[in-house]
């Protein structure tokens, strides 16, 4: 009989579609042949936490106190892990470890290393990103630890891909065949420009691009993620690679998490 696996929380609500994606994504990546061989996953999508691109650039309401109550919310729950599916909010991702009894999985490192790991030939990678993303180089960072460059879309590629994620006419409305076409046109431009891979750096984005949307591979952060969620479940936290995933040093006083 196989050990009783950990227990996964995911953080959803940002935006909620994801993480039911990463949910799901979970079910169908854990080759499970039974009920009682899949993972254990408690997901709470809290809609209720603010803009994370607003909160990044000041602009509006700081979104940490809300992800901090939302994962110790999935702590209470029995949670013995946590992971994220927006790639912007790893921003806070150091400050939330900071504040959570359990450790955080993190996508940004684990999707930069599988980079690394399954495309050694690649020298530029293309990022598809919300604007934070870019601009705090949370991508850029691990991947030049790697020699790899990252190539961002000029400034009107990007107005078209914040406006495929948020605009009316855009992913988070609920709309994506028009936002789909104006990612596959700035991912092609990318790969004219020299990318050898491109990430699909927001989890709206992987709602609508394939691996094969672009002539060159698009990895999706929430597969990666979903991937390493796994294995952590089933293997546990002490494994030899798991450095990534640093136990938070503080202990929260609230509810005992």
């Amino acid at each position: 009989m196989l050990p009783k696996p950990l227990t996964v929380g995911i953080i959803g609500g940002i935006g909620p579609e994801a993480a039911n994606r990463l949910s799901q994504l979970i079910v169908e990546l854990a080759d499970a042949h039974s009920d009682r061989e899949h993972i254990p996953v408690i997901c709470f999508n809290n809609p209720n936490i603010p803009s994370r691109v607003e909160s990044i650039s000041g602009k509006g309401e700081n979104c940490l106190p809300a992800l901090v109550e939302t994962a110790r919310s999935l702590v209470r729950a029995g949670a013995n892990f946590l992971i994220m599916p927006c790639n912007c909010a790893h921003f806070y991702l150091r400050a939330l470890r900071d504040e959570i009894s359990v450790p955080v999985l993190d996508m940004i490192a684990e999707t930069a290393d599988h980079v690394v790991e399954n495309f050694p030939g690649a020298k530029s990678v293309g990022l598809l990103a919300s604007s934070p993303t870019l601009d705090t180089g949370l991508y850029g960072r691990p991947l030049s630890e790697w020699g790899v460059e990252t190539l961002r879309p000029t400034a009107l590629e990007q107005e078209l891909v914040m406006k495929a994620i948020y605009g009316p006419e855009g992913i988070k409305a609920g709309r994506k065949d028009v936002a789909a076409e104006d990612l596959i046109a700035v991912g092609d431009s990318l790969v004219k420009r020299g990318a050898d891979v491109v990430i699909a750096a927001c989890t709206e984005i992987s709602l609508v691009l394939d691996a094969d949307s672009l002539p060159v591979p698009v990895v999706d952060p929430m597969r990666v993620i979903a991937k390493s969620a796994i294995s952590c479940a089933r293997h546990g936290l002490g494994r030899s690679n798991s450095s990534r995933f640093v136990q938070s040093l503080k202990r929260s006083t609230a509810a005992g998490v």
